[in-house]
């Protein structure tokens, strides 16, 4: 597979999961109007970073070739460049978004597949999914550049012949740049997770966790895993605040023996509008554990599967989860 086609697999996943289900066409996924008029020629190719701003996991106009004039005879292509975004796992554990761009200096067969006319839209069914379509930008020998329309089928989605021709195309690396990270060396170290939501507070919001504490609560010998959230001043009191990795890792040997006694004797929360800044979640076998450092202190404790039962928490609770 080349790196192109793992990129599409990449962000098709990303955009579309669950979403393919049969809709009619004409409901604005399978059809869209050509632009009429034919495309810019700008003077002098730069950089994928100077051409298209880049804000997630992929060019943020990149759908707009399914609707840019075609490329005709006029424009001669020698070169193709093409703006990718990726995720990079880095070698000391963590990973990142980064902005790649690439060159192909064979372009015989791409250009070929965007001359190609669209397909005649379908009167029957289309399925939702959104296609992935890459930034691709065509140089001539005089260095100019124009990015042409893809040519598209009845569903106005990516015809196959450019998908292969793209698939194909034999490209080389020119330059990278870390747009942002995904995950933190320490938070794979530490086996938490990056990001997580305020659950205490989403069920303090929605009147949930007015169960009883489960039984199932882990044993005393149980491995528990605590990862600690700081949540941003601009996501505190929100519908589902979510927090960025502080710290985290297993709890040393006789912590969770304390802890569990702790939860099994808290008495109900108490009604409270106070968000927190500082999150703490407990991994267990049997289930989770959500604790606010400060704000209402509150904890919700949840069975695998279960309903949560939401508790008020104790200033040696706090000290266990928090003090280091």
């Amino acid at each position: 597979m080349t790196v192109r086609a793992a990129a599409c697999m990449i962000v098709l996943a990303l955009a579309v999961a669950g979403c393919a289900r049969p809709a009619p066409a004409g409901d604005g996924t399978s059809e869209s109007p050509r632009l009429p008029g034919t495309l810019t020629v700008h003077p002098q190719w730069e950089s994928c970073e100077a051409a298209t701003p880049v804000t997630g996991i992929e060019p943020d106009d990149s759908q707009a070739a399914l609707s840019l004039p075609h490329m005709d005879d006029g424009f001669q292509p020698v070169a193709a460049v093409v703006c990718l975004v990726q995720p990079r796992q880095r070698p000391s554990g963590g990973s990142d978004w980064v902005a790649v761009e690439e060159r192909a200096d064979d372009v015989a067969a791409l250009t070929a597949a965007l001359r190609l006319p669209d397909a005649k839209p379908t009167a029957g069914f289309c399925t939702m999914e959104m296609p992935f379509v890459p930034w691709l930008a065509l140089l001539d020998a005089q260095g100019r550049w124009v990015r042409p329309g893809i040519p598209t089928n009845a569903c106005h989605k990516p015809r196959q012949e450019f998908r292969t021709a793209y698939e194909q195309l034999p490209t080389r690396q020119v330059t990278t740049r870390v747009l942002r990270e995904i995950e933190s060396d320490q938070a794979v170290a530490s086996g938490c997770s990056q990001k997580w939501a305020d659950m205490v507070w989403v069920a303090g919001q929605s009147g949930g966790g007015r169960h009883d504490v489960p039984a199932s609560l882990a044993g005393d010998d149980a491995e528990v895993r605590v990862c600690v959230y700081r949540v941003p001043e601009s996501e505190q009191g929100g519908g589902k605040p979510a927090g960025d990795f502080e710290s985290g890792g297993k709890l040393p040997a006789g912590r969770w023996t304390a802890i569990r006694h702790e939860l099994t004797t808290a008495a109900p929360a108490t009604a409270c509008s106070t968000p927190s800044s500082r999150f703490a979640v407990l991994h267990l076998p049997t289930g989770m554990v959500y604790a606010e450092a400060d704000g209402c202190r509150r904890v919700l404790i949840e069975a695998a599967n279960g309903p949560g039962a939401l508790r008020q928490g104790t200033a040696r609770l706090g000290s266990l989860l928090f003090e280091r």
